[in-house]
């Protein structure tokens, strides 16, 4: 949602930001947001939030108010996104007249970082396995967590991150969560 005035935009993380963090908004922001008519449905729903954050919510609750809410995270769930690596100027791939397409295995790799860059997921995606490798920047262990995968949903626990996760599938993954919520 966004609304323009004098060239100042108004986005969802501003509404949010106005309920919740007022002072973290510019006092334009505020003016225009207060004048708006159209954001009061809007503006009440963040209100009813605030009003019920001290409430003890369901796991599930939070996850469904986490998942239409950006602005929402829980505390106990860490979103981790692809890295991107830049492309290497000049990389040219081996070719030998031996290889072969048909015989080699098909590997595809994909790492995972959160915004804090405290974990990082390496899938190793074959044919017909996937191996999921977990670690944490800060060279701990980490223990009794669930991986979810996205946009399959598919979940998977590990007591530790010692050693890899094979899946007897092969992976396509998007997007990955570390839940350290018991399930």
């Amino acid at each position: 949602m966004k609304e323009k005035n004098e060239n100042i935009i108004i986005e969802e993380q501003d509404l949010f930001n106005f309920i919740f963090y007022p002072e973290s908004i510019s006092e334009e922001k505020k003016t225009i947001i207060a004048a708006d008519k159209t954001l009061i449905e809007a503006l009440e729903f963040y209100q009813q939030l605030r009003n019920n954050a001290n409430w003890q919510h369901s796991d599930s609750l939070k996850k469904l108010m986490a998942k239409k809410i950006l602005a929402y995270t829980l505390y106990n769930v860490i979103s981790l996104y692809p890295l991107k690596v830049p492309a290497i100027e000049g990389r040219k791939e081996s070719r030998f007249a031996a290889g072969s397409i048909d015989l080699a295995p098909k590997m595809t790799t994909k790492t995972f970082v959160d915004n804090e860059k405290e974990y990082l997921i390496k899938v190793l995606s074959y044919e017909e396995t996937t191996k999921i490798f977990v670690f944490s920047t800060n060279d701990e262990v980490v223990k009794d967590f669930d991986i979810i995968i996205e946009p399959q949903n598919l979940r998977f626990h590990f007591d530790n991150n010692m050693e890899p996760l094979e899946i007897k599938q092969s992976i396509d993954a998007e997007r990955i969560q570390i839940d350290f919520s018991k399930v």
